[in-house]
């Protein structure tokens, strides 16, 4: 089971393919193994790295951890696992919390990333007030529903909104308590310590402008102009760079796993 120590924590990775170094980061759950099929449809092209982030699965913590500052600990995660396993930056493909991680990333050490693709990241923090003060709300229920009534009934409020299609039903299946004690612990662990500060996390604009040529915004198609594609827009905007849809819509590298690889590497020529 390959795995590095990093401070605070030994990170679990695994690896498919050979070429340049593709890391892939999850979102929600927090579990490398959401990628696995995608991962082996990249390898082909890419040395493709799967992870568990800090306290998920087999991502063990080590010792006392600094919770305020979790999300700048996860991009230096990244940046140690990066530099562990290739003398190059690598290409980075982040999703919904993944993707604030992999901005973050870019923030705090650009060398280590050639591109990345930032795919529906939930940044509230940088919508306008309005859209802000409901997104912000509507978190705080999912959190208050998550500790009055469990997993299950704040996932079902927090799918509520996304994209017609697959993606409810997935994302509450890898977040389906019942499946297991890790499923379980993971859920819990991201309910308490992601999904409010993730969120709300403020994004540098001023080092997203000076590494631009670096980013690509990626969306699903499925998703349209629905909730989880505002913080994105505004990137876009902000950046003066367009939108590449994905098939599938949040969860699309599960829901369509084959057309969404090819996608990438579309991307990637």
């Amino acid at each position: 089971m390959p795995s590095i120590e990093v401070p605070g924590a030994t990170i679990h990775y695994e690896t498919f393919g050979s070429g340049p170094l593709l890391l892939l980061i999850p979102g929600a759950d927090g579990r490398g193994s959401i990628f696995y099929n995608v991962a082996k449809l990249l390898a082909p092209c890419f040395t493709v790295i799967c992870w568990d982030r800090r306290g998920y699965s087999k991502s063990f913590l080590k010792g006392p951890q600094d919770f305020s500052n979790r999300l700048s600990t996860d991009a230096d995660d990244a940046h140690l696992l990066i530099q562990y396993l290739s003398n190059d930056p690598a290409t980075i493909f982040g999703t919904s919390s993944g993707a604030i991680v992999g901005q973050r990333l870019l923030e705090r050490h650009p060398d280590s990333v050639k591109k990345l693709l930032a795919h529906e990241p939930p940044a509230l923090s940088i919508l306008p007030k309005e859209f802000r003060t409901k997104g912000t709300g509507l978190i705080q229920h999912v959190y208050d529903t998550y500790r009055a009534h469990g997993t299950a009934a704040a996932m079902d409020v927090f799918t509520s909104g996304l994209s017609e299609g697959d993606d409810g039903a997935v994302m509450r299946s890898c977040m389906d308590a019942t499946r297991g004690d890790e499923i379980r612990a993971n859920s819990m662990f991201w309910f308490e310590f992601e999904l409010r500060q993730y969120t709300s996390a403020p994004v540098n604009f001023k080092i997203l402008e000076a590494e631009k040529e670096k980013v690509v915004l990626v969306a699903g198609v499925e998703s349209g102009d629905g909730p989880g594609v505002g913080p994105i827009a505004v990137i876009a905007q902000r950046l003066g760079k367009e939108i590449a849809r994905t098939p599938g819509g949040h969860v699309g590298f599960m829901t369509a796993p084959e057309v969404f690889a090819e996608a990438i590497l579309k991307l990637l020529e």
